[in-house]
C-alpha cells in the first residue's frame, strides 16, 4: 500500500525522537485534522509539516519531481482578453525547458500561442487600443496584477468556445488536514525524505540559521512568485 502524509509524519517524529514506537503513531481520526492534533507534541507536528511542505518546494524549484507537472485550460470568451487557467492543481508556473515549450496549444484550433516578447508591459505598450487586436491569439502573457494570462488577440463570436491547453508545473498540497493524502511518487523518495525533514526539523529546533537555505528559499519564493521560469542562458542560439 503506498505511503500517505500521516506514515511520512510518523517516520520523521520517530526520527528526531518524538515518538518510540508504534505506540505512540498519530492514527487516522473523524475530523479533517484530527490525525494531526496531539497537545503533547503540537508544536514538534507543525513544525514536520511545514518542513514537509517546504521540501516538495525544494524539490520543484530544482526539477526533480517527477510529477510536477499538469494541464491547465483556458476557453475563449468573446470580448474577453484575461483568462484564470482552469486546472485541479496549484498553477506555479509554465512548464517547458525553453520559452519555445511553454506555450498554450489550441485544442479545437490546433494553433500555438507563445509567449510575448517584453511580457505583459510591453504588450500593453503595443496595443494601445487593445480592442483594434481581435481573432485567433498568436502570444501570450502573464498579468503581474493576478497571474491570469492575457492574449494579443481579442476573441471574436467566432472565436468564443476554443479551448487552448498548457503544460504547467504544480506541486502537491502537503497541510494538517491531508493525513491521507497519497503521494505522487514512489515509497523510495518518500522514505529518501524522511531523513531530509528530520535533520532540518533538528536545525530548526537548536535555533541554528542555515544562511544558504535562506537564500534558497528567498530564490524559490521570488522565482514563483513571478509565474515565469528563469532564464537558463543568453544571447543567440548557435548551431
Amino acid at each position: 500500500m503506498p505511503l500517505v502524509f500521516l506514515n511520512a509524519v510518523n517516520e520523521t517524529l520517530k526520527r528526531v525522537g518524538s515518538i518510540q514506537g508504534d505506540a505512540g503513531e498519530l492514527v487516522t481520526g473523524t475530523g479533517t485534522d484530527d490525525e494531526f492534533t496531539d497537545s503533547s507534541r503540537q508544536r514538534d507536528i507543525d513544525l514536520i509539516i511545514q518542513i514537509w511542505q517546504e521540501s516538495l518546494h525544494e524539490l520543484l524549484s530544482l526539477g526533480l519531481l517527477a510529477n510536477e507537472a499538469s494541464t491547465a485550460t483556458i476557453t475563449l470568451v468573446a470580448g474577453q482578453r484575461e483568462y484564470t487557467l482552469a486546472t485541479d492543481r496549484v498553477f506555479e508556473r509554465f512548464a517547458g525547458q525553453t520559452e519555445g515549450t511553454r506555450v498554450l496549444r489550441g485544442a479545437t484550433t490546433g494553433l500555438i500561442v507563445i509567449p510575448y516578447p517584453g511580457g505583459y508591459d510591453q504588450m500593453l505598450v503595443d496595443q494601445p487600443v487593445a480592442t483594434d487586436y481581435i481573432g485567433d491569439p498568436t502570444r501570450y502573457a502573464i498579468s503581474p496584477v493576478n497571474a491570469d494570462i492575457r492574449l494579443d488577440a481579442e476573441p471574436t463570436a467566432d472565436n468564443a468556445g476554443d479551448t487552448y491547453n498548457a503544460l504547467i508545473e504544480t506541486v502537491q498540497a502537503l497541510t494538517s488536514t491531508m493525513a491521507t493524502e497519497t503521494f505522487l511518487w514512489t515509497d523510495t523518495v518518500t522514505n529518501a525524505l524522511v531523513p531530509v525533514v528530520a535533520e532540518t526539523w533538528t536545525r530548526t529546533m537548536n535555533k541554528e540559521f542555515d544562511a544558504e537555505q535562506f537564500r534558497r528559499s528567498l530564490t524559490r519564493a521570488a522565482s514563483y512568485a513571478s509565474k515565469k521560469q528563469r532564464r537558463t542562458r543568453w544571447g543567440v542560439r548557435r548551431g
